[in-house]
């Protein structure tokens, strides 16, 4: 059973989560390897895992149609079980960030409900789901630079965070299309297509990298930061938003939405590159 919670749980998902609160505590000149730290990444990594499993609990009928592999589909994982470990994880998470401080519970109180609205209701809509639950991954590195009292230090990664996953909210729903509406989730791709949807992407990607170079330029980040970028980051999205007009297949997709999530650690890579290693 607890092999299958966390797999349900989306155990890479959550290790991006943990080591975003880690890399964004790094890059203040505050940081020092303390308890608040280890408590807030706790607290992101249950609350991440309680919104992965809300997630699937949402989608169990979407899901048939499009991940038939899934637990609650299957019928590996009960949903009374997941709902149970569901609301274990998110008191785990809550009573971790209020170890750290009261300005962190409530960031952690305020993400809860956001994801279970974002679960319930929002994923179903126009954009609207897409800019909450990338609003939500981004401020886990302002969570992870306030566990050490200068959330300042995560506003750049916060906003590469953001246009990152984004850009990659949309391709899933792109993949999803077809369970999509089926059971009436109008999200921009059902409402506008599968053509602007890649146009959005693609205007989405273009900005991102704009965005990626403006911390070099003017200094706040070093040599080794833009060398990853460049060479591991931007490359990956051009290569995806090329590969979205040649895309058939919803496993394609399914393919690039992976690439982009292990595209995940060479940007955490870059970033703490960027401000720990001296040049």
């Amino acid at each position: 059973m607890w092999y299958k919670i966390f797999l349900l749980s989306r155990p890479l998902n959550v290790l991006i989560a943990g080591l975003s609160i880690l890399i964004a505590a790094t890059l203040s000149v505050n940081f020092s390897f303390q308890n608040n730290i280890i408590f807030a990444i706790l607290s992101v990594v249950f609350i991440t895992a309680s919104a992965n499993i809300i997630n699937d609990i949402y989608d169990v009928e979407i899901d048939r149609i499009n991940k038939p592999r899934r637990l609650l589909v299957n019928g590996s994982v009960s949903v009374n079980n997941a709902w149970t470990f569901y609301h274990i994880f998110n008191v785990i998470g809550l009573l971790s960030a209020v170890l750290v401080n009261q300005y962190m519970t409530g960031i952690a109180f305020f993400s809860i409900i956001l994801l279970y609205l974002y679960s319930h209701y929002f994923k179903r809509t126009i954009i609207l789901g897409n800019i909450l639950v990338s609003f939500i991954t981004g401020l886990a590195f302002i969570y992870g630079a306030l566990a050490v009292d200068d959330w300042k230090a995560g506003i750049f990664p916060a906003i590469f965070a953001f246009l990152f996953h984004f850009g990659r909210e949309v391709i899933k729903d792109i993949q999803d299309l077809d369970g999509d509406l089926a059971h009436n989730a109008v999200t921009f791709a059902g409402h506008f297509g599968k053509k602007k949807s890649i146009i959005l992407v693609n205007i989405n990607f273009l900005f991102l990298i704009a965005v990626l170079i403006i911390p070099y330029i003017y200094s706040y980040y070093n040599i080794y930061y833009i060398y990853t970028v460049l060479s591991g980051v931007l490359t990956v999205l051009v290569f995806v938003s090329v590969s979205l007009w040649f895309t058939k297949k919803t496993s394609w997709l399914g393919k690039l939405s992976l690439i982009l999530k292990i595209d995940m650690f060479i940007g955490l890579l870059a970033v703490f590159l960027g401000v720990n290693i001296q040049t």
